[in-house]
């Protein structure tokens, strides 16, 4: 009998201009736009025939296990993988005698609280492996809107909508977010600049921000709808022409140069953004050469990116990791999530019963 094992992986991104903008309700009101491009850090899930009755998730970075057995009730502490399972029943795989149970396993490339979007791109890694096991097509747009809706509304989880489309379209885009459907536009530009901006870019984890993201992004909202932070929005936003221009013209040294324009703007949007370990870290890659750099999502830890001259990379390298950032290789990517399906080894078989 022919047994499959169906796997997913959705990217992670690294945000470059925008962030916050796509946020509620500046993105419905005044209309927002992001600047975005997908890493080759991802987050990963598999779904595989089990001997065990029922649903089981395994999440092999937390350690965590979750079970379902009858109803909807979940006996585990994962609450991104049980919202996305409860939120589309119909896509479930169906119990038979012969199979009585299925198991989800999945873990991601990166930490939680890394800032790089590793909890969107969970819940559309997930959608995607469900949807391939019941052999059922979507519309890129519909998934995003559900991957933000699972997050966004049934777990209340604060924060905006890049990370999500960038887990389903990939690449580097410009988001415009508004009032009716998401516009997702690629950046046009010659290979040689993604593959420039690349070499002059390092990614490095600082923290755990965990803890902070909710007090974070609560407190954005707050200041927004006062008034207080409008202008820093629309500033903020402004950057992401200029941006994505100096992309197309191979003016990378420009590009290093105006994150660190938007970081100082950014940093206006709370004063939770940027602790003292953020200021500490990136005041030493200023010293060692950097045109500029950011936190890559909300703020308050997580990963730091910086954007510095090919001929000082090293040494930027070797002063983040003294200091105690640990500096992370990666590439961009032009893909989203991806899904796939193959036999199950006969070892694997036996073990599904």
């Amino acid at each position: 009998m022919s047994v499959k094992i169906y796997k997913a992986r959705a990217p992670m991104r690294i945000g470059f201009f925008g962030g916050g903008t796509d946020v509620s309700p500046y993105a419905e009101e005044y209309g927002g736009k992001v600047l975005n491009c997908t890493i080759n850090l991802y987050v990963r899930c598999m779904l595989s025939a089990s001997a065990e009755p029922g649903l089981i998730i395994r999440s092999l970075d937390l350690q965590e296990v979750s079970r379902q057995v009858s109803g909807r009730a979940w006996d585990g502490r994962l609450p991104l993988p049980q919202a996305v399972l409860d939120a589309i029943p119909h896509l479930r795989p169906a119990f038979t005698p012969a199979r009585p149970g299925y198991k989800i396993t999945m873990f991601s490339d990166a930490p939680p609280g890394s800032g790089l979007g590793s909890s969107s791109a969970l819940v559309v890694s997930m959608l995607k492996l469900l949807y391939a096991v019941a052999g059922e097509s979507y519309d890129p747009h519909d998934l995003a809107e559900l991957a933000y809706r699972i997050e966004r509304t049934d777990l209340g989880i604060p924060g905006g909508r890049q990370d999500q489309y960038a887990a389903v379209f990939g690449g580097m885009c410009v988001y415009h977010f508004g009032a009716g459907r998401v516009i997702v536009e690629p950046v046009v530009m010659d290979p040689t600049a993604l593959l420039e901006l690349e070499s002059c870019l390092i990614i490095g984890y600082i923290g755990d921000r965990q803890l902070l993201r909710r007090h974070l992004m609560e407190d954005q909202v707050q200041r927004l709808m006062k008034g207080d932070t409008l202008r820093y929005h629309d500033e903020t936003k402004a950057f992401v022409d200029q941006a994505a221009r100096y992309l197309r013209e191979l003016r990378i040294a420009d590009f290093g140069r105006l994150l660190h324009d938007a970081w100082e703007v950014k940093k206006a949007f709370s004063p939770h953004i940027a602790p003292p370990i953020v200021e500490e870290v990136y005041a030493l890659a200023l010293r060692h050469g950097a045109w500029g750099g950011k936190i890559t999502g909300a703020g308050g830890g997580g990963f730091m990116v910086f954007a510095c001259p090919f001929d000082r990379r090293l040494e930027l390298e070797r002063a983040l990791s003294a200091a105690g950032v640990v500096v992370r290789p990666f590439s961009f990517v032009s893909h989203g999530v991806q899904s796939w399906a193959v036999e199950a080894a006969p070892s694997e078989r036996t073990a599904a019963g």
